[in-house]
């Protein structure tokens, strides 16, 4: 079987973004292999007009559907995060940068596993400040919210004005 073929039904199947380590072994294929028919499989959805697209999160790969499109499915798709884990980072995005220690006065003490899982996807880092931490989005959560920016000013920014054309319609 086509090993191009193989990992784009594994992408297609997988509830989670995956390493190309992580697929090599539910392949039976070489990470070599694997890497390989990545690259092809995310040039092939890129030249092509389609509604699907193979992105690169840190060092997993995820099938999704294009931002664009996603309000036609998002009743019918589970997304990865939950809904407290999405709130808490809806605020991480919109007050950035924030404190960890004021994050937990807004969302309470389960911020701290929301906080955690956010950060092993990639989608927020944290620097150390003091006694707390200092968080902020990162361009993995900008590419998965398929954002034209990547620095946290500018996701913020662009952020709020939507919530405040949002909240005046």
């Amino acid at each position: 079987m086509d090993t191009v073929r193989i990992v784009e039904a594994i992408l297609f199947s997988a509830t989670e973004p995956l390493s190309s380590i992580s697929i090599a072994r539910i392949a039976k294929r070489s990470v070599r292999e694997v890497e390989s028919a990545l690259q092809k499989l995310i040039e092939e959805y890129s030249s092509r007009d389609s509604a699907i697209e193979i992105v690169k999160i840190k060092d997993k790969f995820l099938m999704r559907v294009k931002p664009a499109y996603q309000k036609f499915v998002g009743k019918f798709v589970e997304s990865e995060l939950d809904k407290g884990c999405l709130r808490t980072l809806a605020i991480i995005a919109v007050r950035q940068p924030i404190e960890l220690s004021k994050l937990a006065k807004i969302r309470g003490n389960r911020c701290y596993e929301h906080v955690k899982k956010l950060e092993e996807l990639g989608f927020i880092k944290a620097e150390k400040k003091g006694r707390t931490k200092v968080l902020t989005t990162t361009r993995d959560f900008a590419v998965y919210f398929g954002l034209n920016a990547d620095d946290p000013e500018e996701i913020r920014r662009l952020l709020k004005s939507d919530l405040e054309r949002f909240i005046k319609t």
